[in-house]
């Protein structure tokens, strides 16, 4: 993945020319199948983009596994066949359902990127698959994780730009600094994140993915220099002197105590 790429979904007007261009970027990185999939709090009006539809003529999408047992946190989970033998609460139907769709798809290892939790208005994420065994998935995503989410995070806001237009916030409202800003990017923020604003959020998060200011502007559709206040911002209302440490804050608040050994 390149910023090429980035671009390349920031410039798709519809959902389906946006998933085209996710299905493209995905098989570059290796992955044969995708399944995006997101539902409101109560599992009704799901929103689907996947290769591989034949795997819901059996079972109905709102009652994929995923959405039970991989949208509960933001760490990614193996998934597939190869990797039932990790998951022993699984459901016989729900045994039943990841095995019929290796039989028909050929799906037997992939990863769950969730973008947004249970107990939001809407929750769900991302199943990316292969053919490939256990180990040799393992093998093939290992340093992988944190470049996959950010991409699934940049796809699914994208997703929710083109189904629904953002209202623009009255001049009075709290946080009215972030209009255009899609709240569904990020979930509802630990305690010691709670003094950030929704884009402050955002931009520390991708601080926290190794963006300098100047991607992390063209991610976010705004100049270095504000992209430079915001960090202002964050340090003085987590203070914190740099963005080590504001990353540091981070990691410690979403109970990621290897990030450090990203910096």
């Amino acid at each position: 993945m390149d910023w090429t790429d980035i671009d390349s979904l920031e410039r798709c007007n519809s959902t389906d020319t946006l998933w085209a261009q996710a299905l493209r970027i995905f098989a570059t990185m290796g992955f044969d199948y995708a399944i995006y999939l997101t539902v409101e709090g109560d599992r009704s009006h799901p929103h689907i983009h996947t290769n591989l539809p034949q795997i819901y003529e059996q079972l109905p999408s709102h009652q994929d596994p995923f959405l039970d047992h991989c949208c509960n946190s933001y760490e990614p989970q193996f998934t597939g066949t190869e990797f039932l033998s990790d998951h022993p609460y699984l459901g016989s139907e729900e045994r039943a359902f990841i095995q019929e769709a290796s039989v028909k798809t050929g799906f037997r290892a992939g990863i769950a990127i969730p973008v947004r939790l249970q107990g939001s208005d809407r929750f769900g994420g991302f199943n990316l698959g292969t053919a490939r065994t256990r180990d040799s998935f393992i093998a093939h995503v290992a340093g992988k994780t944190d470049s996959l989410r950010f991409l699934c995070l940049i796809i699914h806001r994208r997703m929710e730009e083109l189904r629904q237009s953002t209202p623009t916030p009255h001049p009075a409202e709290p946080d009215a600094e972030a209009a255009g800003f899609d709240r569904s990017l990020i979930a509802p923020p630990p305690a010691a994140l709670t003094r950030l604003s929704p884009r402050e959020r955002e931009v520390l998060y991708l601080f926290s993915q190794g963006l300098t200011s100047k991607e992390c502007a063209a991610v976010c559709k705004i100049s270095p220099h504000t992209v430079s206040e915001y960090a202002n911002s964050i340090y003085r209302k987590l203070n914190v002197r740099n963005r080590v440490e504001a990353i540091r804050v981070l990691a410690a608040a979403e109970g990621d105590p290897d990030r450090d050994a990203q910096l």
